[in-house]
């Protein structure tokens, strides 16, 4: 996949949101926290949750990250 910020090829790989060992061993394994979205004069909205594994690309020139989600439609959830 290019790269939609400056064209170089991407790394396919998957997106996940977790914390490092010492957060794992003091919550007993469970990770908080979600990736959210927020445009001007929107909420936020939650892209990835916690427990989501995603497909996702990494571009190693620029460091852009695409992410594919599977909420769709959140502009009209502004409405």
């Amino acid at each position: 996949m290019k790269c939609p910020k400056c064209s170089h090829e991407m790394v396919e790989g998957k997106s996940h949101i977790g914390g490092g060992f010492s957060t794992l061993f003091l919550t007993g394994g469970v990770s908080f926290g979600n990736l959210t979205f927020k445009a001007a004069n929107w909420r936020d909205h939650v892209v990835q949750n916690t427990s989501d594994v995603l497909p996702a690309h990494y571009c190693d020139n620029c460091g852009a990250v695409t992410i594919e989600t599977t909420r769709c439609g959140l502009s009209a959830l502004e409405s």
